[in-house]
């Protein structure tokens, strides 16, 4: 179990150190995507559309949905690619090949964290004031990565074998933007359709998160709900790919 381990932490911190090596900007672009992000759909849904999410700003409302969103988006995008971008070593070696989707998602907490700082500074900047409860958020991150790391099982799987399938992946991801309280609050959601809601990790995620920097009210009933249907996705997804795994060669 320890070579497993060692064998993670030297995939993760290997895709760490070459994300941004040949950039001119380097570990810059870890600030400038979430910001630019935010601030494009800031103007689109905020400025131009105008959404609107009662007595908390915009901004601040979009940087809570998009947190645990860009771990998620930002890690599934590499590790369905992982296995074809590490075609020879897939074929030519014998390790437990769930570590290179795996270490993708991992690669990405830094991020995670980078973003929290963001969402923090303007949280202050709006005249807001941090309280040590505050930092429960990290408790989040685990059921997010549990469900991350589940479907990038899958996709990373039949991405390998099926190279058209990445379209699909696109499709996917974009629905569930739109089906997660991201560039909307959760108020306008009407009560027939908040089911989908409690049935979305992420959404659960910018919930607890809301709840807990906004209106001071820590809801651990979300953050279990959130691990009681990603556990149950983390454990198919390795399934999956551990059923297919000695064939991956071979399909490549």
């Amino acid at each position: 179990m320890s070579h497993y381990f060692q064998l993670l932490e030297v995939f993760t911190l290997r895709e760490i150190k070459s994300r941004y090596k040949a950039s001119i900007l380097g570990f810059l672009w870890i600030v400038i995507y979430p910001l630019s992000t935010a601030f494009i759909l800031n103007i689109v849904f905020g400025s131009v559309i105008r959404i609107q999410t009662g007595k908390i700003s915009y901004f601040l409302n979009l940087l809570s949905g998009l947190l645990f969103w860009n771990f998620f988006q930002q890690g599934l995008i590499l590790a369905k690619e992982s296995l074809i971008w590490n075609r020879d070593l897939v074929i030519k070696t014998v390790f437990p090949k769930e570590v290179l989707p795996l270490s993708y998602v991992l690669s990405k907490i830094p991020d995670f964290f980078v973003g929290l700082g963001i969402f923090l500074f303007f949280f202050l900047l709006n005249g807001y004031m941090i309280d040590l409860s505050f930092f429960w958020i990290i408790i989040f991150l685990f059921p997010v990565f549990l469900f991350s790391a589940g479907i990038s099982f899958i996709f990373a799987l039949l991405n390998s074998i099926f190279r058209d399938f990445g379209r699909i992946i696109e499709l996917a991801t974009t629905l569930l933007f739109y089906a997660t309280p991201i560039i909307y609050s959760d108020a306008i959601v009407p009560n027939k359709l908040k089911i989908f809601l409690y049935i979305n990790p992420l959404s659960l995620a910018a919930l607890f998160m809301r709840n807990l920097f906004f209106e001071k009210i820590l809801r651990f009933d979300l953050f279990l709900l959130a691990l009681a249907i990603s556990l149950p996705v983390f454990i198919f997804g390795l399934f999956f790919f551990r059923r297919f795994e000695k064939k991956i060669a071979d399909l490549i």
